[in-house]
């Protein structure tokens, strides 16, 4: 039999623990509902009309629904135009949501970083914009549906002399038109 000591302490650790859980609990319903709230503001817009109605939510198949939904900005590595896996991801869920508007047509622009001579670069960047091209048609895109430009090293997106700069400046980027 135990002692009433040791019951107490059982007692109090029992209610501690219970305690812990109902506010572990409490925490986990207050996250959710946080979470809730800001993925229903996520989903609004701001009202730029002035009619007084404070939000409307993005028209599916929109340019500005691909721009919020779709990840459009492909990453490539220095010097390179052959698509990482991270990058096949991407155009994998741009090619998703161009079977979803069948109607819709977009334009690929290449870009690189600031480094080489501009011919090399308008040549790099055309690469990058054709292997996203070709990724989407991999995906069931109709060729005739996507455009390709290269602005090369003519519109940098960082300024900045740093590798993060350059890497982010190595991209091919889709656009609805």
């Amino acid at each position: 039999m135990k002692s009433d000591k040791l019951n107490h302490i059982e007692i109090v650790l029992t209610f501690r623990r219970t305690d812990r859980i109902m506010n572990s609990g409490r925490a986990l319903m207050l996250a959710t509902a946080v979470s809730a709230a800001l993925l229903a503001a996520c989903n609004r817009k701001c009202n730029v009309d002035g009619d007084g109605g404070g939000s409307a939510s993005v028209t599916p198949g929109s340019a500005e629904d691909f721009e919020n939904n779709v990840p459009n900005v492909v990453y490539f590595n220095f010097d390179k135009s052959n698509l990482t896996e991270s990058a096949q991801k991407r155009v994998e869920a741009q090619a998703n949501w161009l079977k979803t508007y069948s109607g819709t047509k977009v334009n690929i622009a290449g870009h690189t970083d600031a480094r080489g001579t501009a011919e090399y670069n308008m040549a790099l960047g055309q690469a990058r914009a054709d292997a996203v091209s070709k990724e989407l048609q991999k995906g069931g895109i109709e060729g005739t549906r996507i455009s390709t430009a290269s602005y090369g090293k003519e519109r940098l997106f960082a300024s900045g002399s740093e590798e993060m700069d350059h890497a982010k400046n190595r991209r091919a980027v889709t656009a609805i038109n």
